[in-house]
């Protein structure tokens, strides 16, 4: 008889972790108390430098601080922190706490539809972010109208300069015509008309090959452009950058002007031979979305169109008398031809936005024209005069500490709510169990919008250890993050499992070129994803001292619940075990009736104890059904995570996959971190996702991998599996990549791969 059939239920014991902990504390304190005792250890380092001593950092902190304070920020408000790889961002993040508000990480690769909504929904009033930030201040007010400063802190005068900003790319959504003469000779022209304007800013719609927008945008503040092609994108920022201007150019289609470039701006040109194929009916359409971006008293010039009564010309659009008279009134003052002077039939359509008689009455033009007040912009110069003495400590246990944005089920990001009392738990715990201390240094490869991050500034900080900031173009390439890891003293490692393995190939590298010896690297932490079988061997072969540790649980509850020190991987092993509960952290694996299951049974996971998150933020349903009340611990909450689970004979969990990750197979259920299990289990495979593909109403199954030398081939990889897994589990496609795609926060990005085997023609 088996353990599973004598232990009908886990033993309460697996899940006796109370400990005590300082749940009267915030995580400012530890920070402030670490920075006492040793001011001058480096807290902050960029390459072979210090930017920040511990006492330099809490300076610097309390400073942002005292200027937060100053205008307005109250302890329980919001503030969002621009997530740049830079010393500046661990002093936004520990100034925001220290001035008793709640920080909300943003990622400056966002959106501005996105960037709004968070802004929006958490009633953020402050910005903290850097020069970057300063090219989108209009777009940031019209997306988020609450948003009253923001505070630049690499900026070090009063009165900054506009730099250019790097162009975005986006998906094209549509497709603009028109001959490149045509638009080369009706730029001087049309450039005379936006001049006259006396514009600051301009947005033209259909820039193509930029000849307007050479003419025009050394005399303005800001140009914007919009055009479905990438290459017109591309170009136009170069040259931008190249004469020192300011520019922000981004791909789509001109119906998506509102949404990718919201603001207020003075002059917008629209291509007239961007409307010739979809005619009237689209103007009218796209002149009524212009009404959001256009200021009261702003001009539309709707360039190389046809006046009514002209003889049709290919390529090109006829304004009916009909359009401009229904035109005239409402939201246009002024609706006029102006013809050209070079005697051809061509014409441009000037309009006037007028302003709005009741938000007049009202004085408040810019809530019903959707222009926005800029808001107020404060520098690193203003926070250099404000004191650098300690604040008295604003915020409660009880608080919340920061707010992050996961993906949302609903099309919207939720946000996770989180107190000081389970980040304290959590920081005491990881510090205590793992010895970190001063002589710890982590290199900070996360993104700030991944709650590892969290840990990674308070946390160490707290530890009176130091982190070594990796710039987002170091980042970018792993063979100079390996460099780092390899040859600076860096002793601990945290992210996503394949952030890693996507630097692993290059620490062999280092190690050929440097000859072998000790490394410093002692704390390998993996979590949030499925950790290939072979990695912990390959980490070790590459850092002799290292210690790699499985870490799991949720964003919910609070970065890490549960951990596992993982040994030597068993030949039999289908996944690196999810481990035990971590300090005042339970976990359940119940049936549909929320009783627990029998060891080894599956069942569905849930979390409990001081590690648990508040809830979602602004979303009272959704955090009601997602933290329900513990069935076993009267008065006390669960959070149900949509994970399947069992637990092992020997007391650890293990984790079976996403029940969205469950699908349906000819009529069989399939877990899918069941094949990808058996997948990375096969010799030489590194790294195995799944995903589902659906096509004439059927699904059916594709494996991603990669690989080591000596590479399996796709047929090799399916002949493995065939001896372990039924003949409707093994993927109809099996493919071999150099590296799996990665989300911004070290994730695989499984819907990059669900749009490659979409367009994956056949088996592989």
């Amino acid at each position: 008889m088996n353990a599973s059939q004598t232990i009908k239920h886990p033993p309460a014991a697996w899940n006796a972790t109370h400990r005590p902990f300082r749940g009267d504390a915030v995580v400012t304190q530890m920070v402030s108390e670490a920075a006492r005792q040793a001011p001058d250890a480096p807290a902050v380092v960029v390459a072979d430098r210090t930017v920040h001593t511990y006492a330099d950092l809490q300076a610097a902190a309390n400073r942002l601080a005292w200027l937060l304070r100053e205008i307005g920020v109250r302890p329980g408000e919001h503030v969002a922190v621009v997530g740049r790889h830079r010393p500046e961002t661990v002093v936004a993040l520990l100034g925001v706490a220290l001035a008793g508000a709640t920080f909300v990480p943003v990622d400056p690769q966002w959106p501005v539809s996105r960037l709004g909504y968070v802004l929006t929904s958490t009633g953020a009033r402050c910005l903290v972010g850097g020069t970057d930030d300063l090219a989108r201040l209009d777009a940031y007010a019209a997306a988020a109208p609450r948003l009253a400063d923001v505070v630049a802190l690499d900026v070090a005068t009063e009165r900054p300069s506009v730099p250019t900003r790097r162009h975005e790319i986006r998906q094209p959504g549509g497709e603009y015509r028109g001959s490149e003469a045509d638009a080369a000779a009706a730029a001087g022209h049309v450039s005379r008309l936006v001049l006259a304007e006396n514009p600051s800013s301009v947005l033209e719609i259909g820039f193509g090959s930029g000849h307007l927008l050479r003419r025009v945008a050394p005399h303005v503040d800001l140009y914007a452009g919009l055009d479905p092609a990438e290459h017109a994108v591309r170009a136009g920022t170069r040259w931008a950058q190249e004469h020192s201007l300011f520019v922000d150019l981004v791909q789509g289609a001109a119906d998506q002007v509102a949404e990718l470039l919201p603001g207020a701006f003075d002059v917008v040109v629209l291509a007239g031979v961007a409307l010739h194929r979809s005619g009237v009916g689209y103007l009218r359409r796209l002149l009524q979305a212009l009404t959001a971006v256009i200021r009261p008293g702003g001009a539309v010039i709707v360039t190389d169109v046809l006046p009514p009564g002209a003889a049709g010309v290919p390529g090109l659009l006829t304004v009916p008398a009909e359009l401009l008279e229904s035109l005239r009134g409402g939201a246009w003052s002024t609706v006029r031809v102006q013809p050209r002077d070079d005697l051809s039939q061509r014409c441009e359509v000037m309009l006037r936005r007028g302003a709005d008689t009741r938000a007049a009455q009202n004085g408040s033009a810019a809530e019903v024209t959707g222009a926005a007040p800029r808001p107020r912009l404060w520098t690193g110069w203003h926070v250099a005069r404000q004191p650098a003495t300690d604040l008295p400590v604003l915020a409660r246990p009880d608080d919340v500490a920061y707010v992050i944005f996961t993906s949302g089920s609903t099309g919207r990001p939720k946000g996770v709510t989180v107190a000081h009392r389970s980040l304290v738990n959590l920081v005491e715990w990881v510090n205590e169990r793992f010895s970190v201390g001063p002589a710890d240094r982590l290199l900070l490869v996360s993104s700030f919008c991944f709650d590892l991050a969290v840990y990674d500034v308070f946390g160490i900080l707290s530890a009176g250890a130091s982190i070594r900031i990796v710039s987002d173009e170091d980042l970018a390439e792993p063979a100079r993050v390996a460099h780092i890891l390899c040859r600076e003293p860096i002793t601990f490692w945290d992210s996503a499992p394949a952030a890693l393995a996507w630097v692993l190939p290059f620490v062999a590298i280092n190690g050929a070129r440097a000859g072998a010896g000790p490394r410093a690297l002692r704390l390998v932490f993996l979590s949030g994803d499925w950790i290939p079988l072979s990695m912990p061997d390959e980490i070790r072969a590459g850092f002799q001292h290292a210690e790699v540790i499985a870490l799991g649980g949720a964003t919910e509850a609070t970065i890490w619940s549960n951990f596992t020190v993982v040994g030597e991987v068993g030949p039999s092993w289908p996944s690196i075990p999810y481990g035990r509960p971590i300090q005042n952290a339970r976990y359940y694996i119940l049936d549909e009736r929320r009783e627990p299951t029998p060891i080894d049974v599956p069942g569905d996971l849930h979390i409990a104890g001081d590690c648990l998150a508040l809830g979602y933020h602004g979303d009272p349903g959704q955090t009601a059904e997602r933290f329900v009340a513990d069935p076993f611990v009267p008065s006390e909450r669960m959070y149900a995570t949509g994970d399947r689970a069992r637990w092992r004979p020997d007391g650890n969990l293990q984790f079976l996959g996403r029940l969205d990750h469950q699908v349906k197979i000819r009529g069989f259920r399939v877990e899918l971190g069941e094949i990808e299990s058996a997948m990375a289990a096969v010799d030489s495979v590194r790294a195995a996702v799944v995903v589902v593909v659906r096509s004439a109403g059927e699904n059916s199954l594709a494996g991603f991998y990669t690989a080591r030398q000596p590479e399996p081939g796709p047929d090799q990889v399916r002949t493995a599996l065939t001896e372990g897994l039924p003949e409707y589990m093994v993927p109809s496609r099996l493919i071999r990549l150099d590296e799996l795609p990665l989300t911004p926060n070290g994730k695989v990005d499984r819907s990059a791969l669900s749009a490659l085997a979409h367009g994956e023609g056949g088996a592989v």
